[in-house]
């Protein structure tokens, strides 16, 4: 039976629950993905499971190309050949305070940067403690912007100053002094001992191409940051035309991007980049209150943000499947030729309409 509350699917809109009978035969739905719109009855499914667990979970998504979100890590088996992936960002030093629910056992971690406050190099090594501890194989990390001392750049040129000076008491009177105590940032990468990090270029994991780079559009004047535009479009083209995995700190720009202000942060370039190459996910964090999945036809994106806007570390990570690299692989290129052939249709469609009213 339909009425306000009950859990629903909508076709090419996913699942939500009905907030208010329209009274003319509509229902009012809002999705997991925060949009809303007016459907008839027709067009709505009711979910078969109405309870509160299954309303709380995140939202299905099970793409074309095989890529699926584990919404529940702990009850849900990986297919047999498969491979998966935990993913965090933006824990801040707080690893160690989030919950062991929170930890699920993965095949490979990833960590989209921001792992530090001011990139402290003691909190780059008790990280590295709780990544050699944690019930997976593999783990790929990437710096963000408050990793400061692994841009040693920006560290010396203003960050050091910035962040890392230490009260230094007057013995002759009561002003305090403030001098600048730099960390050695050629010691940074080292703490991070057998863990893998990427910076502009990529590994193999599980057969898996896997790219990460930590750079993004100028935001605040921190670390790895570049105007917009040309500046990051050279980043991005550093990306391997086949990359399945590509993990940035920013994200692209309209997924996982939106601020607190509802304003978009992500990278356009970014975007173009992943429009112009079959990727099949791409990890990020970076904005903190865009924590969660989306997707279009061919890319499953996520904003593994761990620390909400209030930096307290409650976001679950999540947690994807891939299956079989070659099988992975030449299902998202299928799909992205299927889409660049109905793009390019669409296009001419639209030239051949503009030839006629030009006749006319």
């Amino acid at each position: 039976m339909m009425q306000v509350g009950t859990r629903v699917e909508v076709d090419s809109h996913g699942p939500g629950i009905i907030a208010f009978d329209n009274g003319d035969g509509t229902w009012n739905v809002e999705f997991d993905d925060e949009s809303e719109g007016d459907f008839e009855t027709s067009q709505l499914k009711v979910c078969g499971d109405q309870s509160l667990q299954q309303l709380s979970l995140p939202p299905e998504i099970v793409m074309e190309s095989g890529v699926r979100r584990v919404r529940q890590p702990g009850v849900e088996t990986k297919p047999k050949g498969w491979t998966r992936f935990v993913c965090f960002s933006n824990t801040h030093g707080k690893h160690n305070s989030i919950p062991k629910h929170h930890c699920p056992e993965a095949d490979v971690l990833l960590h989209a940067g921001n792992f530090t406050n001011t990139g402290e190099l003691e909190q780059v090594k008790d990280f590295n403690e709780w990544l050699e501890a944690y019930p997976a194989k593999y783990k790929v990390v990437i710096a963000g912007n408050h990793d400061i001392t692994f841009h040693e750049e920006y560290y010396f040129d203003r960050g050091a100053e910035r962040f890392h000076k230490q009260a230094v008491p007057d013995q002759n009177s009561a002003t305090i002094n403030f001098e600048v105590k730099p960390y050695d940032c050629s010691k940074a990468r080292g703490c991070l001992k057998d863990n893998i990090y990427l910076e502009d270029n990529a590994v193999e994991m599980c057969g898996y191409t896997i790219y990460g780079s930590p750079w993004q559009p100028e935001f605040c004047d921190w670390a790895f940051m570049l105007l917009r535009g040309q500046p990051m479009r050279v980043i991005w083209a550093n990306v391997p035309e086949c990359v399945d995995v590509l993990l940035t700190h920013t994200p692209p720009y309209g997924f996982g991007d939106r601020t607190e202000e509802n304003a978009r942060a992500g990278c356009e370039m970014l975007k173009a980049a992943i429009e112009q190459r079959p990727v099949s996910v791409n990890v990020c964090g970076h904005i903190h209150s865009g924590y969660g999945c989306s997707s279009d036809d061919i890319t499953l994106y996520i904003n593994a943000s761990t620390c909400d806007s209030r930096y307290r570390p409650i976001n679950p990570p999540i947690v994807f499947d891939l299956p079989p690299p070659e099988e992975l692989r030449a299902a998202t290129r299928r799909t992205a030729k299927r889409n660049q052939i109905e793009q390019h249709s669409a296009c001419r469609g639209e030239h051949a309409g503009d030839a006629v009213m030009d006749l006319v």
